[in-house]
Order: structure tokens, then C-alpha cells, then sequence
């Protein structure tokens, strides 16, 4: 990738994988290089997490410490360059700045919730929904919406990433702003769900006596490289960045496969579709 195209949030995850790779090659303990390195208790973890870019005295210090081979030097350094740089702002609840610059990168996105994710949300329902919120201020309530409808089109559009969806029945009755918002919501979801690189499931409410483990935790994978992957996990003030993945890919996939298949499920839309038209 051109250095021009590549994004900040990305280099910052590379050089902090990179960086803690040259680390343990080098046989030095997390503990030894955090206080080599200075400035804070933690700051090591932030870099390695890609949490924070290094300063250029950070590169330094690591590229002496670690004795990086000249063959990587460049490697570092341009990865923390670009690290550096200011990512393109985005307006986003929770202060996820940092989620949708991953996820325009993503190749693929995988998601479970029990409510219409903000992805597949019409700005009238985002509305709704961002009205009710605590921590969002009256003022901002539209322009936000508004954004996270201008993303999901970005985003989920035939030729986009491969975008795989489970929800909860319950998705489907959470009726913000009334049934005709609600009714227009699962239409828009309607369409997306034909297109040709997206996949959707419904996890009834009776499926396995209603306990599925990744619906008490909504998340989203992101696949953002050949072979890398990022949890995303949001909760009311902050969110999470998981790069150990593997349970969430076991999660995703226990509920997928307990969800019923497309053909069904989009009957299950259908139906609810129907069932508020008559409303």
C-alpha cells in the first residue's frame, strides 16, 4: 500500500505488533522495556496495543535497545511516521474515531447484536435511537445520525467488504421512534440483507432457550489485514479493542450457526415487515 493511502490507525497497530515482535526477539521482558523507554508506567503498552504513536525518541530508543536489523529500521520508522499523522476525523458515538477508521479498511466485518447495529441504521431510526441516549448531547443528535447513515451506505453497498450478520429476534421489535420508522428500518435492512456480499441470520427468541453467549456481548470483528483481526466491543462511555480474537471468532459462530439460515430468516423479516405495515 502506497504510503499516501495508509492509514494512521492501521500504522499505529502494525508498528505496536512490530515493535513488540523486536521486543521479544531481542529477549527483553515488557517490564524492562517499559521503564527503559520512559515517560509513564504503561506507556509500552499503549504503543504495542496501537493504542498511542511513538515519539521519535520512542523509535530511537527501540531501534538501539532492541538492535533492530537495518533490514527492519525502515520498516519501523516508516510505520511510525504514518503513525503520527492525524487520522481523518469522524463524528461517532462513544469517541470511536478510531472504530471507523478500521472499518473502512476492513475487508470483512462480522457482527452479533440484539439490536440494529448503527452500520444498517436509517438516519430517521439513528435519530431515534441516539435521542434516548444520556450521554449525547440534544444539539448533536441529528448531525450524528446523519453520519451514521452517510457511513453504513459508504460501507454496506454491493462490492463492498463481505459483511456477515446475526441478530436477535429482538432487533426486530425495537420499535424507536414508532412502527413506521421501525417498518421503513427493516425494509432498508431488507435490501441489504440481498446483497450479493452480505450474509444475515435471526436468532429467534426460543433458540436454545434463549441463551446465546454473544448476544450478552455485542461485538463486531473487523478484518482489517490477511490474517489480523480486531474485536470491537462498545460499551456506554468507551470502547474496546480486542486483537485476542479467537473467542469472538467462537462466539460469532456458535451464534451463526444456532441463528436460522438466510432463506429463513429473511422470512422472518418478511413477516415482521407485513406485520407493521398492518399497524
Amino acid at each position: 500500500m502506497a504510503e499516501e493511502e495508509f492509514d494512521p490507525v492501521i500504522a499505529r497497530l502494525q508498528f505496536g505488533e512490530l515493535a513488540r515482535q523486536l521486543r521479544e526477539a531481542a529477549g527483553i521482558g515488557f517490564g524492562e522495556a517499559d521503564q527503559g523507554l520512559g515517560g509513564y508506567f504503561g506507556k509500552l503498552s499503549k504503543i504495542e496495543n496501537g493504542i498511542i504513536a511513538p515519539r521519535p525518541q520512542d523509535e530511537d530508543w527501540m531501534i538501539a535497545r532492541y538492535r533492530v536489523p537495518p533490514a527492519r529500521v525502515d520498516e519501523l520508522r516508516g510505520l511510525a511516521t504514518i503513525a503520527r499523522r492525524r487520522a481523518t476525523p469522524a463524528k461517532n458515538v462513544n469517541s470511536s474515531r478510531q472504530y471507523v477508521s478500521l472499518e473502512r479498511r476492513a475487508s470483512e466485518i462480522r457482527m452479533v447484536y440484539n439490536e440494529v447495529p448503527g452500520l444498517l441504521q436509517t438516519a430517521e431510526f439513528a435519530f431515534a435511537a441516539l435521542s434516548t441516549s444520556p450521554v449525547i448531547v440534544a444539539s448533536d443528535v441529528l448531525g450524528l445520525a446523519e453520519e451514521r447513515a452517510a457511513r453504513g451506505r459508504k460501507v454496506v453497498r454491493p462490492g463492498g467488504p463481505g459483511v456477515w450478520v446475526v441478530l436477535g429476534e429482538d432487533a426486530l421489535h425495537r420499535s424507536n421512534g414508532g412502527p413506521g420508522i421501525l417498518r421503513r428500518q427493516l425494509e432498508h435492512l431488507r435490501e441489504v440483507a440481498r446483497m450479493p456480499n452480505v450474509r444475515f441470520r435471526v436468532l429467534p427468541r426460543s433458540t436454545a432457550n434463549g441463551i446465546v453467549p454473544a448476544l450478552g456481548c455485542p461485538f463486531t470483528l473487523l478484518h482489517v489485514e490477511p490474517g489480523k483481526r480486531i474485536a470491537y466491543v462498545a460499551s456506554l462511555m468507551r470502547p474496546d479493542y480486542i486483537k485476542a480474537t479467537a473467542p469472538y471468532i467462537a462466539a460469532f459462530d456458535q451464534a451463526w450457526d444456532t441463528a436460522v439460515p438466510e432463506v429463513g430468516s429473511l422470512g422472518i423479516l418478511d413477516r415482521r415487515i407485513s406485520d407493521l405495515a398492518d399497524t
